[in-house]
């Protein structure tokens, strides 16, 4: 069993060393489409693939975000993988709690070929802004440390959704999807991954900012991506946002803003998640059980595949934010 990585990322350089680090620690390959990175995010991708052949720089261009560039990966570098090996959607800014091959090891059954996320949340709070913003915290020295020490202060999300599949020969990824067709039959457990997409105030600045002029170009991505003010994200100590007041940024994103504050040590475990949510109903879900074994070569057969005229939509020059 092999593990392959999906990557796409923009303006990373914060975090970018950190994250490769993290994954090539137990990942077998992984391909990287950068969107148009303005910072050395790009360089450091290509760095790390002179050092380690397992990383492939894909593509650098200024791409309008589409929640299906990883299928436009998937399906340039399927021919690599092999029946039974995992295919992970990979985010710079998700580090997983439980590495993937012990996760497979330790907590999947032979049916499930699925596998949905445990998201904890890790957030910037207005004390800690102050810190930086005052001067008691500078920014550039406090990069040099690692993330989990940086950003303590975390929710647990209900919103899950699919990270990790069992590769199938025949199954599809078309152009206009963000996952496969019946990826697979769906675990029970969620594999654990904390979450930093809120770090410090200027790569929160240049975040929200990018992220606002994609959706005024209509960007495939949550509503949450409107919200241009990023101060309105900062939690306070209860861990409430300004955002939450009128329904934007996280809060208004079903299920991903919810719950109370907490705090974590690194080193130590995080509090287990024990929402099934992602499940489907009992009777749907014993159906697939019998079903899928035998059905989904079929299945796979009926779906329509990836257009391979497809093109991602490239950002035009005077939007280039």
């Amino acid at each position: 069993m092999r593990i392959h990585g999906l990557m796409v990322v923009r303006d990373e350089g914060d975090l970018i060393a950190q994250s490769l680090d993290h994954v090539l620690g137990w990942i077998d390959s992984l391909y990287v489409l950068d969107t148009g990175s303005t910072d050395a995010t790009w360089d450091i991708v290509n760095d790390y693939a002179r050092r380690d052949r397992r990383v492939t720089p894909f593509l650098s261009k200024p791409l309008i975000f589409e929640d299906n560039l990883r299928g436009l990966l998937f399906h340039k570098f399927r021919s690599l993988f092999a029946p039974g090996d995992w295919v992970m959607r990979l985010d710079a800014d998700e580090f997983y709690h439980t590495e993937p091959p012990t996760f497979v090891r330790e907590c999947l059954r032979p049916l499930d070929s699925c596998v949905y996320y445990s998201c904890y949340y890790f957030r910037l709070t207005q004390q800690e802004c102050a810190d930086y913003e005052s001067g008691r915290v500078s920014v550039s020295e406090d990069r040099t440390r690692p993330i989990a020490e940086r950003r303590r202060h975390y929710k647990i999300s209900a919103y899950a959704e699919p990270r990790m599949f069992r590769y199938r020969q025949l199954m599809q990824w078309p152009h206009d999807a963000s996952f496969p067709f019946n990826a697979g039959y769906v675990s029970r457990h969620r594999i654990p991954m904390r979450h930093y997409p809120h770090r410090d105030p200027p790569q929160m600045e240049r975040r929200f900012r990018l992220r606002a002029a994609m959706m005024k170009l209509k960007a495939g991505a949550g509503g949450h991506w409107r919200l241009d003010d990023w101060r309105r994200e900062l939690v306070d100590t209860h861990g409430i946002a300004e955002a939450a007041k009128d329904g934007q940024g996280l809060a208004g994103e079903s299920g991903v803003d919810t719950g109370p504050l907490l705090y974590w040590a690194p080193g130590t475990d995080l509090p287990p998640a024990a929402d099934v949510s992602h499940l489907p109903a009992i009777p749907k879900r014993a159906v697939q059980r019998l079903i899928h074994p035998a059905m989904l070569p079929l299945l796979d057969r009926l779906r329509s595949g990836f257009d391979p005229h497809f093109s991602p939509r490239e950002i035009p020059r005077s939007e280039l934010p």
